[in-house]
């Protein structure tokens, strides 16, 4: 993806994060910030929405942060654990579901006097992680839902733990929605801006650094397989010839014998 795309994608996701987070925040902040839009205090209010917006920016950093490392930690695991790689992503995200539900809410409602008062967040993150990733899955050709049921369960959870274990239950709700629909808008769209700009650099016949990189690497991948195809052939070769000469063996003993 071109420096174009990737600015792009990075401003509309902050953009993302701070709108969520400020509409939220009015609402569930009424008494903090928005009375003040209502009884004229003007300063009051504007100083109390930049807080919000830059709060918003910041949670939606914290996600694209978390979202490469997740492109870092997809390949890798594929890598290490192979086959198995979908079955430890699940594992991981049995984890964080027990962490959400039992370690981290259920201490939040205990020092708060009522557990169910806050056991809808992890719900959310849950069912919004299974649609967003069936979605994903979806408008896909191959089968990611498990690679997106991980990044939107997991890797939010993770997202998430700064912002749930303070005192203050505000930043619960500041945080929550938007670490969601942040996540799944990188999710989503990360394709389509990878496509535009490859579309732009072929209309532009712009070759990087990076495309002849991949060109390179497809070049050593067909070498590798035409070499592997001659080994294969080279082998069949060697093993039918050596059939050959058993027989013929064969043949001679059974005439030396008549």
């Amino acid at each position: 993806m071109t420096s174009k795309y990737l600015v792009k994608f990075y401003f509309v996701t902050l953009l993302i994060g701070a709108a969520i987070t400020t509409a939220i925040s009015l609402v569930t902040e009424y008494n903090t910030v928005t009375k003040y839009l209502f009884q004229g205090e003007f300063g009051d209010f504007f100083a109390g929405l930049i807080f919000l917006i830059g709060y918003g920016l910041l949670i939606a950093t914290v996600s694209q942060v978390v979202f490469y490392i997740y492109l870092f930690i997809h390949p890798l695991g594929m890598g290490i654990f192979r086959k198995a790689w979908p079955y430890v992503q699940l594992l991981l995200i049995m984890y964080a579901v027990f962490d959400l539900f039992y370690l981290r809410f259920r201490q939040v409602g205990i020092d708060h006097g009522s557990t169910w008062s806050f056991i809808w967040i992890p719900i959310i993150v849950v069912i919004a992680g299974i649609g967003f990733a069936y979605y994903k899955n979806m408008i896909t050709e191959t089968n990611v839902f498990i690679s997106s049921l991980f990044f939107m369960i997991f890797m939010t959870s993770l997202t998430l733990l700064p912002f749930i274990s303070v005192e203050d239950t505000n930043w619960i709700y500041r945080s929550v929605f938007t670490v969601i629909l942040t996540n799944a808008y990188q999710l989503i769209r990360l394709p389509k801006y990878i496509e535009d700009s490859e579309q732009e650099k072929r209309e532009r016949g712009r070759v990087t650094k990076s495309d002849i990189n991949e060109q390179k690497r497809e070049e050593l991948k067909k070498e590798a397989e035409a070499k592997r195809v001659k080994e294969e052939s080279q082998i069949k070769a060697r093993e039918k010839m050596g059939y050959k000469n058993k027989t013929r063996q064969a043949a001679k003993q059974d005439n030396n014998k008549k």
